[in-house]
């Protein structure tokens, strides 16, 4: 059974009645979802909005107490009948990121793990490993924006100049890692109890018009059109416009992270194996796939519910950027 740990004292074991972990690929915070009965035991501990808690719960494999969320209760919902409940909305102390807004101006040449030590260094967030990301990005002026913004948009920009794609993940400290690069890959197909598979022409992309900078006054540039299963799908067209790219080579290159013959996905229901996170790469039936959202229910057995897809649908749905 899962332990609640409160403000770094409180134990609370027999009261739950219900812990959810969810996170996506395009988020940053894993979010709790926390129900208790509350007693007069509860009533002591006198849980408030910014308390410390910490989730642990039996590994699947080893059957050992681990650590699996640590953060802050962000929300508190209380019932009103008779016999009172507690539904405690927790996050990552990342969130403060993601509802955090500034302003930075980046010289050229830095990379997106420099400028996410810079990014911490400021607001005081702890640093694990962040993983030397290589591609180094011209200068940027960010006003205005969340720093998951920031953060998130260097990602992206990484992957369009030909990087890896990467995610931010935090429990102790703020850790950069490269998607599927979990050392264990678990064969879902051993604990699924429902596998639904998705496979339509919905977002799907086969020419990419690529445009360069805005003159005042003048048309913009075309840097060239570039097409991919045009004969087979048809023409399904999106326009990039972006003053960065300054060649058809560059102009490829971003096109490619847009080409998709459409949705792909397969959603899973089973057994919770609660170590695993968005990001991941797992097995389906002997298909390498990778996880864009999750959600365990932890329990004796836990369950778990959660969306897969290919590397290529997962570069083109979050990282290739904006169209217009």
């Amino acid at each position: 059974m899962a332990v609640i740990l409160i403000k770094n004292k409180y134990k609370v074991q027999t009261l739950n009645e219900g812990i959810s972990l969810s996170e996506a690929i395009d988020g940053i915070s894993y979010t709790a979802i926390v129900k208790l009965v509350e007693t007069q035991e509860l009533k002591n501990v006198a849980i408030k909005k910014g308390d410390s808690i910490e989730i642990w719960d039996n590994d699947f494999e080893t059957k050992k107490l681990i650590l699996t969320f640590r953060g802050i209760v962000w929300e508190i919902n209380k019932s009103s009948t008779i016999a009172k409940h507690l539904s405690l909305e927790c996050k990552e102390r990342i969130i403060y990121l993601e509802e955090s807004e500034d302003e930075y101006l980046f010289p050229a040449g830095k990379t997106a793990n420099q400028r996410a030590m810079q990014y911490c260094k400021d607001w005081s967030i702890p640093i694990g490993n962040l993983i030397d990301t290589a591609i180094t990005l011209p200068k940027t002026v960010y006003r205005s924006s969340s720093i998951l913004d920031m953060m998130l948009k260097d990602l992206k920009e990484t992957a369009q100049k030909g990087g890896k794609l990467l995610k931010f993940r935090m429990i102790d400290k703020l850790e950069l890692i490269e998607l599927g690069s979990n050392k264990t890959i678990w064969k879902l197909e051993s604990i699924a109890e429902d596998i639904d598979t998705i496979s339509s022409l919905n977002g799907a992309v086969t020419q990419v018009k690529v445009l360069g900078k805005q003159e005042d006054d003048k048309k913009t540039p075309v840097i060239g059109t570039f097409k991919s299963n045009t004969e087979k799908y048809g023409t399904i067209q999106k326009i990039v416009q972006d003053e960065k790219i300054k060649s058809a080579a560059d102009g490829k290159k971003r096109a490619e992270t847009l080409f998709s013959t459409g949705e792909e996905s397969v959603r899973v229901s089973g057994i919770d194996i609660n170590t695993i996170r968005a990001g991941d790469k797992v097995s389906l039936n002997g298909v390498i796939l990778y996880v864009v959202d999750i959600t365990h229910m932890l329990g004796n057995p836990g369950k778990m519910d959660l969306n897969l897809t290919s590397l290529e649908e997962i570069r083109r749905r979050f990282y290739s950027g904006d169209t217009i």
